[in-house]
């Protein structure tokens, strides 16, 4: 009798851990209360992508639950949908699947909660062509999520020389890169992404070629949501390449990957001259296909590559700044001469 209890532990032991339920509270981080009606869907990722395991429906209290989650451990995700923009938690083995706690906020389409903290233009020049990598990122520290599909999150100009093959990407906060579809703005050569700015930090990488030309003049634009407030382009050119023109000016050197950095002066429309050839890393861009639209293409943009020295640019550019600052100054005046 005890061979058979043995066995019978042995068995259970074999198979794993019960499958767990998932309960807990949709709140609304605007009004600061529970949020009724929501659908929660729990999804598991895997190699053939997102698999739907269930949906619920929050109650008057915000609740939900999941009966069963699946077993054989990995992430699972739950997503709540509320007001037309997804809301995700991610559900690691090491989290307690009870009395979760799932984010959501009301939606505004006012432009102006949001805010354009850096904004800059990275230019690879080779032999043939120049790969530019635009990264822009919006902060809103309100408690609403920013959402308008008539203005878009996001609005950049893309040269016609691009030949309208463009890679955009967005990364909330919290969250992962994701393609992003470009659309046509009103305006000629104006594109837009419709992509909510949750509260906290949002990203967005702009990747797109253009042929390389002797003299090599880029004519680009200084664009953005209109109502959103925006702080200085800023172009970066790694070591080898110079830029020059009258509507830039020359911000300093960044000491780690020794680029220079250059503002935008112009409040629109401006014009620079791109010399020489150079790359931050020695991997090579993709080249786009050639069909009409602009199509979201597959896989990480160039500019992740460069997250860290980005980061660290930044840092830099902010040390420039205070010591430009610091010169111009009225006790430091006789070295603003």
């Amino acid at each position: 009798m005890r061979g058979f209890w043995g066995l019978l532990l042995l068995v259970a032991a074999g198979a794993g851990p019960l499958p767990a339920s998932i309960d807990g509270t949709v709140v609304n981080s605007t009004t600061g209360k529970p949020q009724a009606g929501v659908t929660v869907t729990l999804v598991k990722p895997g190699q053939g992508g997102m698999r739907t395991l269930g949906s619920a429906t929050t109650d008057a209290a915000g609740r939900f639950v999941f009966e069963k989650d699946e077993p054989g451990g990995g992430p699972q995700l739950l997503q709540a949908n509320y007001k037309g923009v997804n809301y995700n938690k991610l559900m690691t083995p090491n989290i307690p699947t009870s009395n979760v706690e799932l984010d959501v906020y009301e939606a505004t389409k006012s432009p102006a909660v949001a805010q354009i903290a850096q904004h800059m233009m990275l230019f690879e020049p080779s032999s043939g062509r120049v790969a530019v990598s635009e990264t822009v990122v919006v902060q809103n520290k309100s408690n609403t999520t920013y959402s308008n599909a008539a203005l878009g999150s996001l609005q950049f100009y893309l040269p016609p020389a691009a030949n309208g093959q463009v890679r955009v990407n967005a990364q909330g906060p919290q969250g992962m890169p994701l393609p992003q579809a470009a659309q046509k703005a009103p305006e000629a050569d104006m594109y837009k992404v419709d992509f909510p700015i949750k509260p906290g930090e949002t990203e967005f990488e702009v990747n797109y070629l253009i042929p390389a030309g002797t003299p090599q003049t880029f004519r680009g634009r200084v664009a953005g949501v209109k109502g959103m407030p925006a702080g200085p382009l800023r172009l970066i050119a790694p070591p080898g390449v110079t830029i020059t023109g009258k509507d830039i000016q020359n911000v300093g050197t960044e000491p780690k990957t020794q680029a220079t950095v250059y503002t935008v002066t112009a409040a629109d429309a401006f014009t620079v001259d791109l010399a020489g050839t150079g790359s931050l890393h020695s991997e090579q861009a993709e080249a786009p296909d050639t069909s009409d639209e602009p199509p979201v293409l597959a896989g990480k943009p160039r500019i992740y590559t460069h997250l860290g020295w980005l980061i660290g640019l930044a840092f830099g550019v902010l040390g420039i700044g205070l010591a430009v600052l610091y010169r111009s100054s009225p006790v430091r005046s006789p070295y603003g001469k």
